[in-house]
């Protein structure tokens, strides 16, 4: 009995991809993506995504110096989530969803689908990282630096 060809290209779904990427950042999606493009043959779409990637890690890491100094107001938990929401969209918009009907036209579901689990612990250790570094980063300010934080609020009655 002969078995059928297995499919010549390995990728991982680009759907979930998107999906994912809200979970554990679009950094996590563009470097799947870029990996997607690569493997493709895609180059302009490949340095596209690795520009996604980049502005990524600079929106996480300019947001994480910039943090300690926001102004205090009943909006402040809503900062982060608001500003991450907005590159999230923009990154689905403008890079994250192009991948989507392009494989589907070019290999519709005939393509060896990659495995979930190395991506899925990475992306987790990352943002375990991104939590240390940014809980270190704030202790450290208030520590070393009491006096350049901004006053805080008085309680609420």
């Amino acid at each position: 009995m002969a078995y059928p060809k297995s499919p010549a290209i390995a990728l991982w779904n680009p759907v979930w991809t998107v999906i994912w990427s809200y979970i554990f950042t679009p950094v996590f999606g563009a470097f799947l993506q870029r990996t997607n493009w690569s493997e493709m043959g895609e180059q302009d779409r490949t340095a596209n995504s690795h520009m996604w990637m980049i502005l990524g890690l600079i929106f996480m890491f300019g947001y994480l110096l910039l943090e300690p100094w926001l102004p205090e107001s009943n909006f402040e938990d809503f900062y982060f989530l608001g500003s991450y929401t907005l590159f999230y969209a923009a990154w689905v918009i403008f890079d994250g969803w192009a991948q989507v009907p392009f494989v589907r036209d070019r290999y519709g579901d005939n393509y060896h689908h990659r495995l979930w689990g190395k991506p899925i612990m990475l992306g987790a250790g990352g943002l375990v990282l991104w939590m240390m570094m940014s809980l270190t980063y704030v202790i450290a300010i208030i520590t070393l630096f009491p006096d350049v934080l901004p006053p805080q609020l008085p309680p609420s009655p």
